[in-house]
């Protein structure tokens, strides 16, 4: 792959702390990207902001959805049945979060009013982080995962009727007797013949992946892959002919540092992985390049991600 364009999405200091971007192509010539922002992530006053590219420049990040006096968190774009929705939780602590979506018909210049997901969803349904994917059976799925103070579990949600309502799978088998930390979150999905597949943070230093047979009813147990992991963000984007290109921190350690992004391809749905290369590193340990969200239309892969907490960085790599 070669790098062709790279920028930061606003000026430096526009909104004094952000994170958990996501990205879209809308048509030829326009992407969105939205993420949280606000004095520091968690607080009240964190919401959700938006911004579309021309292909040349990003505009200014303009606010789109907000809570009163609650703290919003990791927005997901999807397009589907003509439509632009934007799922994102609301709530603190996390594990009271719920889950809030707006549609948009007009290529996200206008929004309709946000609802809940799922009435009376208390824990976050739907995509926690990254995006939901259109199946061959024609439904939507949807990475989820459920945040305790003492255990993580992921799963996945699934709408047969387009969005409208959802059904929540079983939890991905996880032993959370040997496992080293708290457990899987945030999953991201692909598709591959008969089977779907998923890759999930964990706290076990390394990225697990595991298997569904049933378009995402049931889950096969999770299982270690040999991407190093420092239990943060990743994401997955499927290439034309089926290989699989994912984002993460190279990092052996859970809560390690994020000073290092890079991606990895995998030819046979993650049984193995071809030698990770280097997106952005820093000598400095406290710098953050993290929570990556990454698509492609075939010909192009567009990436954003966490910069500093100051920024989201945009790039663009030819296939």
């Amino acid at each position: 792959m070669k790098e062709i364009f790279s920028t930061k999405i606003f000026p430096e200091g526009y909104i004094p702390e952000v994170h958990a971007s996501t990205v879209l192509k809308v048509d030829d010539n326009k992407l969105l990207c939205a993420f949280f922002g606000g004095t520091e992530e968690g607080r009240d006053d964190v919401e959700i902001y938006l911004s579309s590219f021309d292909g040349e420049n990003w505009t200014l990040p303009q606010i789109v959805a907000s809570a009163d006096n609650v703290p919003c968190w990791n927005p997901v774009l999807f397009a589907h049945d003509g439509k632009i929705s934007l799922y994102y939780k609301v709530g603190k602590p996390i594990p009271n979060w719920h889950t809030m979506v707006k549609d948009s018909f007009d290529g996200g210049k206008t929004w309709s009013e946000a609802r809940e997901l799922v009435p009376g969803d208390i824990g976050g349904r739907g995509p926690v982080k990254n995006k939901a994917i259109l199946l061959k059976n024609g439904n939507l799925c949807a990475p989820a995962s459920v945040e305790t103070e003492d255990e993580w579990d992921a799963f996945t949600d699934i709408s047969c009727d387009g969005g409208i309502t959802w059904e929540k799978s079983e939890l991905v088998p996880f032993d959370h007797k040997t496992a080293d930390g708290r457990g899987i979150i945030q999953p991201t999905l692909w598709e591959s013949e008969d089977k779907l597949y998923m890759l999930i943070r964990s706290s076990e230093s390394r990225v697990m992946k595991s298997v569904s047979t049933d378009g995402g009813k049931t889950w096969a147990r999770a299982e270690k892959t040999q991407l190093l992991h420092n239990n943060s963000g990743i994401d997955c984007t499927q290439l034309p002919g089926g290989d699989v290109l994912v984002v993460h921190n190279p990092v052996e350690a859970c809560w390690g540092d994020r000073n290092i992004i890079s991606y990895a391809i995998t030819h046979d749905n993650a049984q193995s992985f071809d030698e990770g290369v280097v997106i952005e590193q820093s000598d400095d340990t406290e710098a953050e390049f993290s929570y990556p969200a990454v698509i492609n239309d075939g010909k192009y892969i567009y990436l954003t991600y966490t910069h500093n907490r100051k920024n989201i960085m945009f790039r663009i790599f030819e296939i």
